[in-house]
């Protein structure tokens, strides 16, 4: 028996990137307020999850897989508020982080989504003391036939 691994291919992709303020507990709307950014998304803390408090501000890529661009609108938006971020970082001890959450397509023939920390963005991340966290997922394959 021969079997042929079929790859993914041709699926949507949920590329997206987003900058978030984490810490155990902390009101959320205070950053929207003080900010002057309305989240896209937050989590509270709970038992047993999430473990911890959220607020998030993302931007979705779809299929692109020129992140780099997406990363650029992020910092757009953000860097004006350098002192804004510092200044809630300190007042309710948050931490901050820009995470890309990125699915690969395992198809050989396909490009590979990619994304640069250019000057601006390394210069954002210093001076906010922001953390950069990737979560890569491989698509799933669509199962073996029997040939």
């Amino acid at each position: 028996m021969n079997y042929e691994k079929l790859t993914y291919s041709g699926t949507e992709c949920n590329n997206y990137l987003y900058f978030s303020f984490d810490a155990e507990y902390f009101d959320t709307e205070k950053i929207t307020e003080e900010l002057n950014i309305k989240s896209t998304s937050v989590m509270i803390k709970k038992e047993p999850v999430p473990k911890s408090t959220a607020w998030k501000y993302q931007i979705d890529a779809g299929n692109e897989i020129d992140l780099e661009s997406y990363l650029e609108k992020l910092i757009e938006i953000l860097e004006p508020r350098i002192d804004i971020i510092n200044k809630l970082k300190e007042k309710y001890i948050l931490t901050t982080r820009i995470q890309f959450v990125i699915d690969i397509d395992i198809n050989p023939e396909s490009s590979t989504p990619y994304f640069g920390l250019n000057k601006r963005t390394i210069d954002f991340l210093a001076k906010t003391g922001t953390e950069v966290d990737f979560d890569l997922y491989k698509a799933d394959t669509i199962g073996i036939l029997q040939k």
